[in-house]
């Protein structure tokens, strides 16, 4: 059996979520759908929690912003991939020392991290399979199944219901049809209105991290599914030390999957970041023993391993802007309140667009009216006191001299613009001649 000591039970999981949700309820909520199937006999019957955490605080309008989408207990047996979601819950809930982290060498900064954060929905489930775990935990330790021996990760509608050779219905028995499970449509129903930019499927087995294609032994062609395969490359160094397999999962596992959430995610709601991790594997456990092999056994690994994995959210949410697939508008720092675009000048970004072909007089004169604005901000903010006290003379010697180098340019502009009149009557008498 599981060491309790160590994870915790379904219960004492969802009495953790409840406890963290009512204590940062203006960041957190958890919506409890209840999911079944009435048609079936018996009837089916379970539910799905989500989570939604907005560290920047609840808003109605999530378009503009990074959309994550993270799903963690598909297979019953993989309690581990239950105890990162609740770290991360933990630690999203109190980011103070990932903040500080941010500021490690090659960090992002604290600053920069939390404008992440704060520009940032995550939907979590951190159980998904909760009638499969509720078998795990009354001592069918190898099940992966759900409550009615459907593996709800081969039960989606790409390529579903394909058999390789080497079919086991007792690992990975598809249903009768896609989407004929309550965790798989509900799930689907969640993404299409929530349409993450990252989904993320947590899983235990092996170390590694894929992404499309699981029913194919390659990774999809273009510009967005390389740069995806960059991410997880970095990712590979910063969570896994360099140890994960990479890439298709269809290619790196050994097998082909097919009907799987990661690759009806990406082909078919088209979430341009879909990724399949896998966590935690002991490759030397005896088959019989399922739970050693997918999960941790000791305190010292469990605590690395949900660590890693829960840091590693954070890890990916640093490399997502410069990703091409996430929309720029949901990643732009701000300035005073006004969004800074990428490449903006020092003068469009203070009101004064050149289109970079302005004459220095404009640029001067600009520059000048910059600095005249400024000084009437700075005397209605009272930076400068009555005319008779030293600030007042300061003050108005500054304005003095604005007042003179505006004479200058004008002078100069009216210089030039005479000079250029003449020219231009010389070359029509010389036309006429």
């Amino acid at each position: 059996m599981p060491d309790f000591s160590i994870y915790h039970t379904k219960d004492q999981v969802f009495e953790e979520v409840e406890n963290l949700v009512k204590a940062n309820a203006q960041i957190m909520k958890l919506d409890v759908l209840a999911i079944s199937d009435e048609v079936s006999d018996p009837p089916y019957r379970s539910s799905l929690k989500v989570v939604t955490v907005e560290p920047g605080g609840h808003t109605r309008d999530h378009d503009k912003k990074m959309r994550l989408l993270l799903n963690y207990g598909e297979h019953g047996r993989e309690l581990i991939t239950v105890e990162v979601a609740l770290r991360l819950l933990q630690i999203l809930a109190d980011p103070s020392a990932e903040l500080e982290r941010g500021d490690r060498p090659g960090g992002p900064g604290k600053a920069r991290l939390k404008a992440l954060l704060h520009n940032t929905v995550f939907k979590i489930v951190p159980m998904e399979n909760e009638k499969g775990r509720d078998l795990v935990e009354g001592g069918n330790l190898c099940e992966r199944k759900n409550g009615r021996g459907v593996d709800t990760n081969r039960n989606w509608e790409v390529h579903w219901g394909h058999k390789e050779k080497d079919y086991d219905p007792n690992e990975e028995y598809p249903g009768t049809k896609p989407f004929s499970e309550p965790e798989a449509a509900a799930l689907l129903a969640l993404a299409r209105k929530f349409k993450p930019h990252v989904w993320m499927n947590a899983h235990s087995g092996m170390e590694a991290l894929f992404m499309p294609y699981d029913h194919l032994p390659h990774i999809p062609t273009g510009e967005v599914a390389q740069a995806t395969l960059q991410v997880l490359e970095k990712l590979n160094n910063v969570t896994c030390g360099g140890r994960c397999a990479l890439g298709s999962g269809g290619k790196s596992v050994g097998y082909l999957a097919h009907g799987t959430a990661t690759d009806y995610m990406y082909e078919r709601l088209k979430v341009p970041l879909s990724f399949t991790w896998e966590i935690y594997g002991d490759n030397d456990a005896h088959f019989n023993d399922c739970f050693r092999m997918f999960n941790p056994v000791s305190l010292e690994a469990f605590d690395k391993v949900v660590t890693s994995w829960a840091d590693g959210i954070f890890a990916l949410l640093e490399l997502l802007p410069s990703h091409p697939a996430i929309p720029r508008t949901n990643t732009q720092p701000h300035s005073g309140g006004r969004k800074v675009e990428p490449g903006a000048t020092r003068s469009s970004r203070e009101g004064v667009s050149d289109g970079g072909n302005a004459s220095p007089d404009r640029r001067l004169g600009a520059a000048v009216q910059g600095w005249q604005n400024r000084m009437s901000e700075a005397a209605r903010l009272r930076v400068f006191d009555a005319p008779g006290s030293r600030k007042g003379l300061i003050g108005g010697l500054c304005v003095a001299l604005v007042a003179i180098v505006g004479f200058v340019v004008l002078v100069r502009g009216g210089g030039r613009a005479a000079a250029a009149k003449r020219a231009a009557r010389r070359k029509r008498e010389e036309a006429v001649l």
